[in-house]
C-alpha cells in the first residue's frame, strides 16, 4: 500500500500546472506549424465570418435545424454521436468556430507530410486549404459542418501516423481514418493523396532503398485498404435492420467491377480539367486558367531539374514519375469509390493538392536548385511564378466563396418576402380558419418569379440555396415555420395530397398563383396553386 502510495505521489509531484503544461506544448510545436495553423485561423474567419454571423440555411439544414441524428443511413455510423457534441441546433457561430478550430488543423499536417517550412509557402497552403469552395459548400449544411471537418481533420491526421510511424502509425491511421469515414466518406482521397506525396518526397530523397520504398508504399496502401474494409464492416453492422439509402451512390460504396475501373481512373483526371481549366464550378477568375497552364509548366520543369541534378538511380526515378502520376488519381479517388453516384463539389476536397504540389516541389527543390547559377535563376523566378499563381487562386476563392453567401442571403430575404406574401394571400382568403392545413400544388416546380437575380445563377455551390431552391425543395414547410412563425400544415407539390388534388377538375381550373382565385378553401384547406 505504502509502495503504491509513494508511487501516486511520485507521479502527481511531477505534474505541472494547466498553464506550464500548456506553454510546454506550444513551445514544441515547431515555428512554421504554429504560423501554419494561426494563418488558416485569421484567413478562415476572413473568408467565412459572413457565414458564421448570419443563417443561412438549406434543404438538409432545414430538415435538421433542431435534431442531430442525421447519418447512419447514409453509411455515416459516427456522424450521429458527433453531432450532439455541439448541442441539437443549427448555430452558425458556434458551428462555425469548431469547423474553423479543426479546418486550420488540416495545414498543420499538411505542410508536415509534404515538407512545406517557409513562411509564404505555409501561409499560402493554408490559404487554399481553407478557401477552396468545398470548404463553403460544407458550411452550406451548417447544422453537420464542424462534424465533416472533424472527419478530413481525422483522415490527415491518419495519413501523418502512416507516413511518419511505421506500422504501429499505420495501425493507428487505419483507425483514425476508419473513424473519419465513419463520419463523412469523401475524405479518404485526402489520406490517400498525402500518403503519395509523402512517398514521393521519400524517393526523392535518394536514401531509402528501392525495396523499402515499394514496401512502404505497400504498407500505406493497406492502410487504406483496412481502414476502408473496416468501415465497410460497421456499416452493414449499423445498417442490419434499415439498409443503406442509395442517395448518391452510396449503397454501392465499395462495389467495384475491373470493367469499370478504366472509365473511372480516367474520370478522375478529367475532373481536374473540368474545374481547374474549364471552370465548370465557376471558382476561378478568368485569367487564372492560364496563369495555372504557365504555373504547372514551371513545377514540370522543376521536377526535371531536379530529377537530373539529384541522380537516384533508375529504380527510384520510375517510382517517382508513376507517384507523380498517381498522385492526381489519389485526389480525385472519390470518382472511383461511388462509381454510380454524382459526384457533388462538397465531396472533392482532394483536388485542392494538386495546387499543393506545386508549392510543395519549390521548396523541396530549393536547396538543390540553388547550387548552380543558372538552376539557380530559374528556381527564383519559378517560385515567384507559383506563390503569386497560388495566392491569386485562394484570393479568387475567397471571392467565389463570398460571392456564395451573397446568393443565399439575398436568396433567404427574397423567399422571405415571396412567402410572406404568400401567407397573406393565404389567411385573406375566404373560408379561411386558423389551423387549416396549406396545401402548395405546384411547388416543386420553379418558374421565372423565383429567378429574380440570375446574377446570381454564377455562383453555383452545392448547398448555397437561392430563392428558387428554397421554395421548390420539399423542405419549404419548415422554411415558412423556423423563419416565419407559420405552424399550421403545409403539404408541397410532391406530397401524395397535393398531386391528387392537381388532378381534380375544381383546381385544374384555377388560375396560377398571383391571380386572382389562385388561393381558394377547398375541403377545409386552403389550396394554392402555383403551377399545374
Amino acid at each position: 500500500m505504502r509502495r503504491v502510495i509513494s508511487k501516486i505521489s511520485g507521479f502527481l509531484g511531477g505534474l505541472d500546472s494547466p498553464d506550464r503544461w500548456a506553454l510546454k506544448l506550444w513551445q514544441r510545436v515547431p515555428g512554421y506549424i504554429r504560423l501554419t495553423y494561426i494563418a488558416a485561423l485569421v484567413l478562415g474567419l476572413l473568408t467565412h465570418l459572413y457565414m458564421f454571423t448570419n443563417k443561412f440555411t438549406n434543404h438538409d439544414d432545414l430538415s435538421q435545424m433542431f435534431f442531430a441524428d442525421y447519418g447512419k443511413a447514409s453509411g455515416r455510423w459516427l456522424l450521429p454521436t458527433v453531432l450532439e457534441l455541439d448541442g441539437n441546433f443549427s448555430m452558425p457561430w458556434l458551428i462555425g468556430m469548431l469547423s474553423i478550430l479543426c479546418l486550420a488543423g488540416v495545414p498543420c499536417f499538411v505542410v508536415a507530410l509534404l515538407r512545406i517550412r517557409q513562411p509564404l509557402g505555409c501561409v499560402v497552403t493554408a490559404a487554399l486549404l481553407v478557401t477552396f469552395p468545398t470548404v463553403t459548400a460544407t458550411f452550406g449544411f451548417m447544422f453537420s459542418a464542424d462534424a465533416y471537418f472533424f472527419s478530413l481533420l481525422l483522415a490527415v491526421f491518419g495519413a501523418y501516423l502512416s507516413v511518419r510511424w511505421g506500422w504501429k502509425g499505420s495501425l493507428l491511421g487505419a483507425v483514425a481514418i476508419t473513424l473519419s469515414l465513419g463520419i463523412y466518406q469523401a475524405y479518404l482521397p485526402v489520406a490517400a493523396v498525402l500518403m503519395v506525396g509523402a512517398l514521393l518526397f521519400e524517393t526523392l530523397d535518394g536514401e531509402a532503398s528501392l525495396r523499402a520504398l515499394l514496401w512502404k508504399g505497400v504498407r500505406l496502401a493497406a492502410t487504406l485498404a483496412v481502414a476502408l474494409l473496416a468501415y465497410l464492416v460497421v456499416v452493414r453492422f449499423t445498417t442490419r435492420d434499415t439498409g443503406l439509402t442509395d442517395y448518391e451512390g452510396i449503397s454501392d460504396m465499395g462495389k467495384l467491377s475491373l470493367g469499370e475501373l478504366p472509365q473511372l481512373v480516367v474520370l478522375s483526371y478529367k475532373k481536374y480539367g473540368a474545374f481547374f481549366l474549364r471552370d465548370r464550378w465557376h471558382c476561378h477568375a478568368s485569367y487564372l486558367p492560364y496563369v495555372l497552364l504557365l504555373t504547372a509548366l514551371v513545377t514540370v520543369v522543376l521536377g526535371v531539374l531536379l530529377l537530373l541534378r539529384r541522380r537516384i538511380g533508375t529504380g527510384r526515378t520510375l517510382l517517382a514519375l508513376f507517384l507523380v502520376g498517381i498522385y492526381p488519381l489519389a485526389g480525385g479517388l472519390i470518382y472511383v469509390m461511388v462509381p454510380k453516384g454524382f459526384v457533388h463539389i462538397h465531396m472533392m476536397y482532394g483536388l485542392v493538392f494538386l495546387l499543393i504540389a506545386p508549392i510543395a516541389l519549390m521548396e523541396y527543390s530549393r536547396p538543390v536548385l540553388q547550387e548552380g547559377s543558372k538552376t539557380r535563376v530559374f528556381h527564383v523566378m519559378g517560385s515567384w511564378v507559383i506563390l503569386l499563381t497560388m495566392a491569386l487562386t485562394a484570393y479568387s476563392y475567397g471571392i467565389t466563396d463570398n460571392n456564395a453567401y451573397l446568393k443565399a442571403d439575398l436568396g433567404m430575404r427574397q423567399c422571405e418576402a415571396y412567402s410572406n406574401r404568400l401567407l397573406a394571400r393565404v389567411e385573406s382568403a375566404e373560408g379561411y380558419e386558423p389551423g387549416m392545413p396549406v396545401v402548395l400544388v405546384g411547388s416543386t416546380q420553379r418558374e421565372a418569379a423565383l429567378s429574380p437575380t440570375p446574377e446570381l445563377d454564377a455562383s453555383d455551390l452545392v448547398g448555397i440555396f437561392n430563392m428558387g431552391d428554397l421554395r421548390t425543395f420539399y423542405t419549404y414547410g419548415h422554411f415558412l415555420r423556423y423563419y416565419l412563425g407559420f405552424s399550421q400544415p403545409v403539404y408541397a407539390g410532391n406530397s401524395e395530397l397535393a398531386r391528387s388534388l392537381a388532378d381534380t377538375a375544381r383546381v385544374q381550373a384555377m388560375p396560377l398563383y398571383p391571380l386572382a382565385g389562385s388561393v381558394q378553401v377547398m375541403d377545409g384547406r386552403v389550396v394554392v396553386k402555383l403551377n399545374p
